[in-house]
């Protein structure tokens, strides 16, 4: 009897020490991502189940002497996948839904395209070292974002925030990435294909002065190419990383 009673306490305390072990790791994921993009980052809780990870209320803050309050927010990131998959070198990760999106895009003037995001990827890049060759890869089968809501600021621009028509939905398929730790992975997959639809649909280089072209993909291309560096993450297909 003695022994069972010792025996359920060893797993009481293990218990314990995991869910205490657990309620850390929001804040050290957001510590992590803070001295990574080189700006505040919040995370309020996670939740974690034998088949999915919820990230809930993730906000990132915006680079210093930028006027918007935030550069993103989501109300949840869901990573759908079975625990197992992150053991193994080929992560396949069925799907991603990001939920409820800020996104405060702000530019040094409407004749340039530096801006907060520029910087906040470009030190992103840099600290993890996302074009590290080799290690572990990952697919995201579908990247799912909900409502995002894009505020658009011109430095100088007297201080006239500029709210751009809601983005209902955005599905992509397969996405696949490679160097660096599958953390960096996903998180550059979620914010680099992100940013990149919303510059296209969002017809960004059509507001942007000074780089337009003749043709429009040009145009697309030309408001990118600070981004290019960051997009580390790129659609493929499915019998490509099947091979």
């Amino acid at each position: 009897m003695r022994g069972f009673t010792i025996f359920i306490i060893i797993i009481v305390a293990l218990i314990v020490l995991f869910f205490l072990g657990w309620s850390r790791i929001p804040d050290m994921l957001a510590n992590n991502l803070s001295k990574k993009l080189g700006v505040t980052v919040s995370i309020d809780s996670m939740d974690l189940r034998p088949s999915r990870i919820d990230i809930n209320q993730i906000e990132i803050g915006n680079i210093k002497g930028y006027s918007l309050p935030k550069s993103f927010s989501a109300k949840q990131i869901e990573i759908h996948a079975p625990l197992t998959t992150y053991l193994t070198d080929h992560i396949v990760i069925e799907e991603v839904d990001v939920e409820d999106i800020y996104l405060g895009l702000e530019f040094d003037s409407p004749t340039s395209t530096d801006g907060n995001w520029t910087k906040i990827m470009k030190n992103y890049e840099q600290s993890a070292d996302l074009n590290k060759e080799g290690g572990k890869t990952v697919l995201i089968k579908k990247l799912v974002f909900t409502n995002i809501r894009t505020e658009l600021l011109f430095k100088g621009d007297g201080g006239s925030i500029r709210k751009l028509p809601v983005i209902k939905r955005i599905e992509l398929t397969n996405i696949s990435s490679e160097g660096g730790f599958p953390t960096d992975q996903l998180m550059s997959s979620i914010l680099g294909q992100m940013l990149k639809e919303v510059f296209t649909q969002q017809n960004l280089n059509n507001m942007i002065k000074g780089i337009l072209f003749d043709s429009p993909g040009k145009a697309v291309d030309k408001a990118l190419k600070p981004f290019e560096g960051i997009f580390n993450a790129v659609p493929i297909e499915e019998n490509e990383y099947s091979a």
